[in-house]
């Protein structure tokens, strides 16, 4: 048998099947029939921390190339140490990319700094309404504001 794309021999990994006559012949092993691994259990959270939301600060660029630096390490080794290439640790320096939380987790484990604070608030520019029913701002929230905010 031969390889549809390069064209090389290639064995088939063969195992023993049951025919209903007795009869014992060797068929190649699907993925299907191949024993998979066990699936970890996955622990159940709380709305709220699945929700929560974390803000990139500010200067994240500044911060990890500071700590980077501080800590000796070139950005060859920052990248293997947090599992993402170099190119990708330098365009985060350069705040040409925003690490997702993930990375910012990793980044903050590694460099022992902090880049990501709680959203604890909604930052509103220009929008100094108070909200009656307390919950916070909703879309709701805002298209009434622009609603009855006169044109100028």
């Amino acid at each position: 048998m031969e390889c549809s794309r390069l064209g090389t021999p290639v064995k088939p990994k063969l195992r023993r099947s049951m025919v209903k006559t007795g009869y014992v012949r060797p068929t190649p092993v699907s993925r299907s029939l191949r024993p998979s691994k066990p699936k970890k259990a996955v622990r159940s959270r709380s709305i709220e921390e699945t929700v929560e939301a974390y803000t990139l600060v500010e200067n994240y660029g500044f911060i990890v190339k500071e700590a980077r630096e501080r800590m000796g390490m070139t950005l060859k080794d920052l990248g293997a140490k947090v599992g993402e290439k170099a190119s990708v640790i330098s365009k985060v320096e350069q705040g040409k990319l925003k690490p997702d939380n993930a990375l910012a987790r990793r980044l903050e484990h590694v460099l022992r700094v902090r880049l990501l604070v709680p959203s604890t608030e909604v930052e509103d520019k220009g929008l100094k309404t108070p909200v009656e029913h307390g919950g916070g701002l909703t879309i709701g929230d805002v298209l009434r504001m622009r609603l009855t905010k006169p044109r100028e």
